[in-house]
């Protein structure tokens, strides 16, 4: 049950200390916890120093600080990733600064990916303020990845929006499976979404080649499920400004190949549900 742990923290004080007791807490023990500290100005920095002197398996890799920006995260992950690149373990764990996980929660994910190993890609949902997520797949924090996959595919992540989703898409392009495991959940503390990360969001639609009518849904989806014309709005406009030809590296499209496959996962999904309205007299 070989693992180790990425996360990623900037002013993360007030959380981060109960992440790493609850990754420290795992029946199953990870190789190492390798959190890297991105600019950090508040007191993330002390406390981290004083869990690695604590707990040699912790390791610190500080950034300088450049301003809050959600597009480092990719870069982050990739530094971490190159800082462990003598370890050899199973598996890779990705976590944000304020989750906490049920002590069993790395131990239960291996044994399930132990079992079939075709899966590449598994976490449980992560659970905000006593409400479930409506998740149907891995979400950002809590996965597992499967080292020798991640390899497979460049042992780094795009540093571009959609860098996530990216690698649920690829494995299923390369025949993986990618699992949701609604058992194992897990705290996340603070709510997903802020500053600009719906943009952000927006402009991943674009550059992992989401059908438009696809795209169109999801943003009156996230107005009916969040009530929130200020997000949706900003869900289209990260869609619109990648789509007319942004200058931004960030949002330049992926490969045709995995454009392509997205755009015809989801042009099936739409006839599929076109043919049951059809059948049921909806609409």
């Amino acid at each position: 049950m070989s693992y180790w742990v990425a996360v990623v923290t900037r002013n993360g004080a007030q959380q981060v200390s109960s992440t790493l007791t609850s990754l420290l807490d795992q029946t199953a023990k990870p190789s190492r916890i390798m959190v890297v500290d991105d600019g950090s100005s508040d007191e993330t920095s002390e406390i981290l120093t004083e869990a690695s002197q604590k707990h040699p398996i912790i390791q610190i890799l500080n950034r300088p600080d450049r301003g809050y920006d959600i597009r480092r995260v990719p870069s982050n992950v990739n530094l971490a990733i190159a800082s462990a690149s003598e370890l050899r373990t199973e598996y890779l764990m990705i976590s944000g600064d304020d989750c906490i996980y049920p002590t069993n929660y790395a131990e239960a994910l291996i044994r399930r990916m132990n079992a079939d190993t075709k899966i590449a890609v598994a976490s449980g949902p992560p659970n905000q303020s006593g409400l479930m997520t409506q998740e149907h797949s891995p979400s950002g924090s809590g996965r597992l990845v499967r080292v020798s996959f991640l390899r497979d595919v460049g042992n780094r992540f795009p540093v571009k929006a959609g860098w996530e989703a990216w690698l649920l898409f690829r494995a299923a392009q390369m025949g993986f499976k990618t699992i949701l495991f609604a058992d194992l959940t897990y705290l996340h503390v603070r709510p997903r979404g802020r500053g600009h990360q719906f943009t952000y969001w927006g402009a991943a639609m674009y550059t992992l080649g989401y059908h438009p009518l696809y795209a169109f849904g999801r943003i009156v989806r996230n107005l009916v499920k969040l009530a929130s014309l200020k997000s949706s709005t900003a869900l289209l406009r990260g869609y619109l400004m990648a789509a007319s030809g942004s200058s931004d590296p960030f949002a330049v499209p992926f490969d045709h190949s995995l454009r392509n496959f997205v755009s015809g996962q989801q042009s099936r999904e739409i006839v599929r549900i076109v043919a049951y309205a059809i059948s049921h007299g909806i609409g």
